[in-house]
């Protein structure tokens, strides 16, 4: 299963998404590029994105 990285913050009342990145090198270096802009720092957290190739086109339904 393909995961992306999600950069974001607790600084606030709501988790504040900065970034969503496939490669983890280049979301670490944002996070470590954003993180003095916020009070709790940035965090970093991998997500699983589920996908089927199907004809060279990834279709996405929804409900």
């Amino acid at each position: 299963m393909k995961q992306v990285w999600i950069v974001y913050h607790d600084s606030g009342p709501d988790n504040t998404i900065l970034g969503v990145f496939d490669d983890e090198e280049e979301a670490y270096a944002y996070q470590d590029e954003v993180a003095p802009d916020y009070s709790g720092g940035a965090l970093l957290t991998p997500f699983p994105v589920p996908w089927r190739y199907t004809d060279g086109s990834t279709e996405i339904r929804i409900g």
